[in-house]
């Protein structure tokens, strides 16, 4: 990876918002030609950048529930699924997508369709994007260097994010925190032709003025990741997919930028009022002693607690994008009809 390739990684990593490709080449000392050809090279690489997004400011929140035996997939339900995670542990993650104010209906939609009681429940209200120290993506190691560094980038200041005010959230937001999620750096008139495919989509400037009023001024997107796993799976011989559940006991942003800075591994899903954590990376297999070791002085350090890592069942990690009728309708009305035509397919 050139220097000039690490340069745009890091400031991506490091702003909160869709910046032009213009913006990015003046940042980094580029030309927008120059940065372009970077940014096509790093997906020829299989590393994209995609949104991490606050759904809060839409109205919207996540909610974790825990298993700590394997679920059979055909049981789950899958409206309002957002991704299912199971271990070769037994434990399976069950992360579902729901209004603000719905969502005891929405946990107890699926406890009912699951017939079994989770052993945790946790409603995901901050995420953290990671920040990724980029040089040592290569190394493949944590020395008593590295360790440093991570260490000073956890304490390094970093607010949990803005505080917006939300607004009622329609069919076009959600389509486009679907498609920022798999392209931050997508442009709007591309989503545009791709709505227009499937027919009743309003004009290209309804689409863009929600864009900008809708996610950008309610602070939806607070950063952007370099999505690394394909990278690393193809320039390491083995990899295993692992799960990391944490507690951060006295500083949440601190444990959480630990662990996230760790090459590899994604923006971290938070349970700000007890302090849970949960994050997901792609790691060389001769690396996961060395994470452990990590974890290890991290929680001596008091930044992490009760942690717990599982390796994850690669044929059982799916991710769903979020449903669009959840801008229109109350969990009320989705508990009342089939919805035939909604296509939760796995992205």
């Amino acid at each position: 990876m050139s220097p000039q390739a690490v340069r745009v990684i890091d400031y991506l990593n490091s702003v909160n918002h869709v910046p032009t490709i213009a913006e990015i080449g003046s940042a980094v000392g580029l030309s927008a030609s120059t940065t372009w050809r970077i940014l096509k090279s790093l997906r020829s690489q299989d590393i994209k950048f995609k949104a991490v997004t606050n759904l809060a400011n839409l109205g919207l929140t996540e909610i974790l529930l825990m298993y700590r035996t394997r679920l059979p997939i055909d049981r789950i339900p899958k409206k309002l699924l957002r991704s299912l995670i199971r271990t070769l542990e037994g434990v399976t993650l069950l992360r579902y997508v729901t209004k603000v104010h719905e969502v005891e209906s929405s946990v107890n939609y699926v406890i009912a369709g699951i017939g079994v009681e989770p052993s945790e429940v946790y409603v995901l209200d901050t995420v953290i994007p990671p920040k990724y120290v980029s040089t040592h993506i290569a190394r493949g190691s944590l020395d008593k260097i590295y360790l440093r560094e991570l260490i000073a980038v956890a304490s390094a200041p970093h607010p949990l994010g803005r505080s917006h005010s939300t607004g009622r959230v329609d069919p076009i937001d959600i389509a486009l925190v679907n498609e920022l999620e798999e392209d931050a750096l997508i442009k709007i008139k591309d989503v545009y032709k791709s709505m227009k495919k499937v027919g009743g989509v309003p004009s290209y400037q309804t689409i863009l003025k929600h864009y900008r009023v809708h996610i950008l001024e309610r602070g939806v997107i607070v950063g952007i990741r370099p999505t690394l796993e394909k990278f690393i799976e193809k320039h390491t011989a083995v990899t295993k997919k692992l799960l990391v559940m944490y507690g951060t006991p006295h500083s949440l942003s601190k444990g959480v930028r630990a662990v996230t800075a760790i090459p590899g591994f994604m923006e971290a899903y938070l349970n700000a009022k007890e302090g849970v954590a949960y994050t997901v990376a792609s790691i060389p297999l001769g690396l996961i002693p060395k994470i452990v070791d990590f974890l290890e002085l991290l929680e001596s350090r008091g930044l992490v607690k009760e942690w717990m890592l599982y390796e994850l069942d690669p044929a059982s990690s799916i991710r769903y994008p979020i449903p669009e009728v959840l801008g229109a309708m109350s969990v009320s009305e989705l508990l009342s009809k089939p919805f035939p035509n909604l296509h939760l397919s796995p992205s």
